[in-house]
C-alpha cells in the first residue's frame, strides 16, 4: 500500500499500524522530505520574490490611443495616464471653394451643375455634374490651382455615383493624374491623386463623370494638401479610408481641435431612455421596456462599433417582441434578422449598427447587452470613460515639427503653446498702408512671432501666398523681424483707389468685412473711390455692383465700426518666438477594463456650452435651434452630434436629438418637463472635422503603481480642495490694499469707507471708498486718483457712472481706469466722488 503523505508539503509519513513500517528506508524518508521541503521553499521564494516586485516596483504598461475605433486588450482594470499629444495642421490650398456647396465660381465642361442640398458629406451640400446630351464624359472644375516647383501635393474629394456607367473621378487636368472611377452607388467614397512639378504650375481641378448623356455623380469635400517627401512616397501604399482619415476635409487652416478618448462602457447599449422609441412603446426602468404591437410599433438606438468584429448581443426576452441588427440610417440593410434570445454577429465593414426592437405580439425585453466578442456575459449597465480637453494644437502644416503638446501635472492638463492664432478684425493693431499699382500692403504690429512662420488665410479661406523678395500683387502676406504682419490687397477687394490712402480706422473697417466705393454720383461699388465725392461702404460679400442711390446691402456713409454680418475674417498662425505653458480645459477621466475595451478616439468635441433654449410655435423647447424663435441662438458651431444635454449640470436624458441638413444637431423638449428655471448646457461634437492625432500614455500594469496613482490622486484632491477652499476664503474676506492717493485726493471721512482695491481669484478687480479735494477733470495725468499696479490693470480703457458732489448738490460723475493702471476723475464734483464701481477683469 502507498505510505501516508502529509496534505500541504506531501512529506512521507509513517504509518505505525502496518508490519512493513519495520522494514522501511529511513534515509530514503528523509531525503525525499527534504527535497520536498526545499521545492517548497523554492515556491514560497519565487512567490515572495513576485509580491515584492508588485509592491516594491512600479511597472506600467505603454499604450498608443491611435485616430478613430480600436480594441485594446487591457491586461487589469486601470486608469490611463496621459504622456502628451502633439499638435498637427492641415492647410486646405482650395479654402473654403473646396466645401463644394455651391456652383458658383466653378467651371464646367460638356457638363451641367446643379447644387444639391440633400445628400452630401459636409457643409449645406454637394455638387452635383452632369454629362450634357450628347458627350461620353465631362467634368465640373475649380479653376487656376497653383502648385510650386519641388513641392508634393494630395488632392481628395468624395465622389457618390448616382447613374454613371464608369463612374466619377478626380484628376489634375493635363497632368496625367486620375483618380479611379467611383462607381459605387451606395455611398459616398474617397478619390484621390497625387502631383509634383519640376516647375511652377497652374491647372484645373477636375470632377469628372464618365458614362453617357444625361448620367450624374455627386462631389463634396474637395481639398489640395501641401505634403512632404515622405507622405507623398507613402500614398500610393493608403486605402481610400486610410487617406480619409489622415487628410480630412478642412475648409482653410485647422489643428487638431477639441481632441477626445472614449472608452465605451462593456454594454455598448445605452439605457432605453436614449433610444428613439415610437408608438406602443414603454419604458418602465433604465433597461426594462415594453412593446403592444399594434401595426408599426418599434423602437432603435445606433451605436458605435468596430468594423469586421464579432459582437454579442443577449437579453430576457418575453412575448413576441425581437430585437435585430441593421446598418446605420433610415432604410438600412439587415445585418441579423429578428431574434427573440441571445445572439451573435459580425459588424462586417460598418463602423455604426443600428439596434431595432419590434413584435408582432406584445412583449418585453429586459436588461439587454451588447458586448464585444461571442461570449454572454452577465448585464452590466453602459459605462462609458471619457477624457475631453478643449484646446487647439497646430504644428508646421509640412514637417510636423514645433507641435504644440499637451500633458499632465498633478492631475490637470497644460499646453506647452509653440502657435498663436489671431482673428484680424477692429482688434488689430497699429493699422496703416502703402499704395502700390492696383494694391496696398496694410501693415498691423504682431508680438512674439518668429518671422516668416506666418499663415494668413482671407474671408475665403483662400490661403495667401507668402512674399520672398517683394509685394508685387494682392493677396501676398509677410511677418517680417520688425514685429509687423503686411497683408496686400488689392483695390477691387477693398475699393480703395490708387490715389487714396486709407486711414487706420478704414483700414480696421476692410478687416470686418466692409468696402469702401464712391457713394453715389455716377460711382458703382465695383469702381475704387480716389479721395473725391462721399466715401460709402458696404458688405464686401455684396461688393460687386452699385447705383446711384447707394442700394447695396448694408450701403452707409458712416464709417462702419462693428462686422458686417455673415463675415469670416482674415485669420494669422504664426510660432512664437517663446513658447507658453497654458492651463487647458478637461473633462472626465479615462479608464479601461480588464480584457477587451472598445476606444474611440477623435477632435471636435465641445464640452459644456452654456445653452439658451428657445420655444417653437408648436410649444416644444430647443436648444441649437437658430430658427426656433425670433431671439433664438444655435450652437457656437454647428453640431454632428449631441453627446449629453445637462440641467443645473445634472444629464437630463428626456431631451430628443433630431439632425437637420440645415442646421445639425438640435435638441427638443415638450414645454411640461421643460424647467424654466434651470441652467442648461450642453456637450456635442462639431460637424467641422479636424486631423486626429494620437493619445499617447500608460496604465498601472501592478499593484504598485495602481497604488502609487491612488497617493497621487489622494494627494491632487486634496490640493485641489484647499485651493478651492482659499478661494472661497478670499472671496469671504478679501485683503483690501489702500493705495497712495494723488492730486490731492484725500478719503472723505471716517463714515465712509476708505479709498482701497483688491483683486479676487477670478482676477477681478474690485475699487471702493469715497474721497474728496482732489483734481477733477483735465489731462489723465491731474485728475487720477490713484494707479493701480501691474496685475490689476485692464487690457483697455474702461469707464463707470459714479456720484459726486459738487458743493452745490449731488452730480453725476465718471470714473475711468485705463490700462496703465490709472483711476481717474474725469467728470463730477470734488466735495466728495464715490469710487465704488463694479468689478473688471485685470489682464494687465
Amino acid at each position: 500500500m502507498a505510505n501516508p503523505k502529509t496534505p500541504n508539503l506531501g512529506l512521507n509519513k509513517i504509518d505505525r499500524s502496518s508490519p512493513a513500517t519495520t522494514y522501511f528506508d529511513l534515509e530514503k524518508y528523509i531525503d525525499q522530505n527534504a527535497d520536498s521541503v526545499d521545492e517548497f521553499a523554492g515556491r514560497v521564494n519565487a512567490a515572495i520574490e513576485h509580491a515584492g516586485e508588485r509592491l516594491d516596483t512600479v511597472q506600467r504598461q505603454d499604450v498608443v490611443l491611435n485616430a478613430g475605433m480600436q480594441i485594446l486588450n487591457a491586461q487589469r482594470r486601470a486608469a490611463f495616464s496621459l504622456s502628451g499629444i502633439k499638435g498637427r495642421a492641415l492647410v486646405n490650398r482650395l479654402g473654403r471653394n473646396g466645401s463644394l456647396d455651391s456652383k458658383t465660381n466653378l467651371g464646367e465642361f460638356q457638363v451641367d451643375l446643379f447644387d444639391e442640398t440633400t445628400d452630401k458629406v459636409q457643409g449645406t451640400g454637394s455638387l452635383k455634374v452632369t454629362i450634357e446630351t450628347g458627350n461620353p464624359n465631362g467634368a465640373g472644375f475649380i479653376g487656376q490651382c497653383n502648385f510650386l516647383s519641388g513641392k508634393f501635393y494630395i488632392a481628395v474629394v468624395n465622389i457618390k455615383n448616382i447613374s454613371a456607367s464608369n463612374g466619377g473621378y478626380l484628376a489634375i487636368a493635363g497632368k496625367n493624374t486620375q483618380s479611379v472611377y467611383v462607381s459605387d452607388k451606395t455611398k459616398w467614397n474617397t478619390a484621390f491623386v497625387r502631383y509634383t512639378t519640376a516647375v511652377n504650375t497652374t491647372a484645373n481641378l477636375d470632377f469628372g463623370v464618365y458614362g453617357e448623356g444625361g448620367q450624374s455623380a455627386l462631389f463634396d469635400a474637395a481639398r489640395i494638401y501641401e505634403i512632404s517627401k515622405d507622405a507623398y512616397d507613402e500614398i500610393p501604399n493608403l486605402t481610400p479610408e486610410q487617406v480619409e482619415a489622415k487628410y480630412p476635409y478642412v475648409d482653410s487652416v485647422q489643428p487638431v481641435r477639441n481632441p477626445y478618448a472614449i472608452r465605451y462602457g462593456e454594454n455598448l447599449l445605452p439605457p432605453f431612455y436614449e433610444w428613439n422609441t415610437f408608438a406602443h412603446a414603454t419604458i418602465h426602468s433604465p433597461y426594462v421596456y415594453s412593446q403592444v404591437y399594434t401595426n408599426g410599433g418599434w423602437s432603435y438606438v445606433e451605436v458605435p462599433v468596430h468594423k469586421d468584429k464579432e459582437y454579442n448581443l443577449s437579453f430576457e426576452g418575453t412575448g413576441g417582441v425581437k430585437i435585430a441588427i441593421f446598418q446605420p440610417g433610415e432604410g438600412g440593410a439587415w445585418i441579423t434578422s429578428y431574434y427573440s434570445e441571445s445572439f451573435t454577429f459580425n459588424s462586417g465593414n460598418n463602423s455604426k449598427i443600428r439596434v431595432v426592437i419590434a413584435g408582432d405580439l406584445p412583449g418585453n425585453i429586459k436588461n439587454p447587452m451588447l458586448t464585444l466578442g461571442t461570449e454572454v456575459k452577465p448585464f452590466k449597465p453602459r459605462e462609458d470613460a471619457m477624457l475631453a480637453l478643449q484646446t487647439d494644437l497646430y504644428a508646421d502644416p509640412l514637417t510636423g515639427a514645433n507641435a504644440d503638446e499637451v500633458f499632465e501635472k498633478d492631475g490637470q492638463y497644460f499646453k506647452l503653446a509653440k502657435w498663436k492664432k489671431v482673428v484680424l478684425d477692429e482688434t488689430i493693431s497699429g493699422p496703416g498702408a502703402s499704395s502700390f499699382t492696383g494694391f496696398k500692403v496694410a501693415v498691423m504690429s504682431i508680438s512674439g512671432g518668429l518671422p516668416s512662420t506666418d499663415l494668413v488665410t482671407k474671408y475665403d479661406g483662400k490661403v495667401l501666398s507668402k512674399k520672398t523678395n517683394a509685394f508685387t500683387i494682392g493677396d501676398m502676406a509677410a511677418l517680417e523681424s520688425d514685429s509687423r504682419l503686411r497683408i496686400s490687397i488689392s483695390n477691387t477687394d477693398s475699393g480703395w483707389g490708387d490715389n487714396y490712402s486709407p486711414t487706420a480706422d478704414e483700414i480696421k473697417a476692410y478687416f470686418m468685412g466692409w468696402k469702401m466705393y464712391p457713394y453715389g454720383g455716377s460711382g458703382t461699388a465695383t469702381y475704387t473711390y480716389d479721395g473725391t465725392g462721399t466715401k460709402g461702404w458696404c458688405y464686401r460679400i455684396d461688393g460687386v455692383r452699385g447705383d446711384t442711390t447707394g442700394a447695396l446691402a448694408g450701403a452707409t456713409t458712416i464709417l462702419p465700426t462693428t462686422m458686417a454680418p455673415n463675415w469670416t475674417p482674415y485669420q494669422l498662425v504664426y510660432q512664437l518666438a517663446t513658447p507658453t505653458v497654458e492651463p487647458v480645459v478637461s473633462e472626465g477621466m479615462l479608464t479601461f477594463n480588464e480584457g477587451d475595451n472598445q476606444i474611440e478616439v477623435g477632435t471636435g468635441i465641445v464640452l459644456r456650452e452654456n445653452a439658451k433654449p428657445s420655444k417653437d410655435n408648436n410649444n416644444v423647447w430647443n436648444i441649437g435651434n437658430p430658427v426656433a424663435n425670433s431671439t433664438s441662438q444655435g450652437f457656437k458651431y454647428k453640431a454632428k452630434g449631441i453627446m449629453g444635454i445637462y440641467k443645473n449640470s445634472i444629464p437630463d436624458v428626456r431631451w430628443t436629438i433630431a439632425v437637420t441638413p440645415q442646421y445639425g444637431a438640435l435638441a427638443q423638449i415638450q414645454n411640461s418637463l421643460f424647467d424654466p428655471s434651470a441652467a442648461y448646457s450642453t456637450t456635442y461634437l462639431m460637424l467641422d472635422k479636424s486631423p486626429i492625432v494620437p493619445f499617447i500614455g500608460s496604465y498601472a500594469a501592478n499593484e504598485k503603481a495602481m497604488l502609487q496613482e491612488l497617493t497621487d490622486a489622494v494627494q491632487q484632491n486634496a490640493t485641489a480642495v484647499s485651493v478651492l477652499m482659499n478661494k472661497k476664503a478670499d472671496k469671504d474676506a478679501p485683503g483690501w490694499i489702500t493705495p497712495t492717493l494723488l492730486n490731492g485726493w484725500v478719503n472723505y471721512g471716517s463714515n465712509d469707507a476708505v479709498a482701497g482695491f483688491y483683486k479676487d481669484s477670478d482676477g477681478m478687480v474690485y475699487i471702493r471708498g469715497t474721497v474728496k479735494s482732489g483734481v477733477v477733470g483735465g489731462p489723465n495725468e491731474q485728475c487720477t486718483v490713484f494707479i493701480l499696479p501691474p496685475g490689476y490693470r485692464p487690457s483697455n480703457y474702461i469707464g463707470f457712472a459714479t456720484v459726486a458732489n459738487n458743493g452745490t448738490a449731488d452730480v453725476a460723475g465718471r470714473l475711468n481706469v485705463d490700462d496703465g493702471g490709472r483711476v481717474i476723475a474725469k467728470t463730477g464734483g470734488n466735495t466728495w466722488f464715490g469710487i465704488n464701481i463694479p468689478p473688471f477683469l485685470a489682464e494687465k
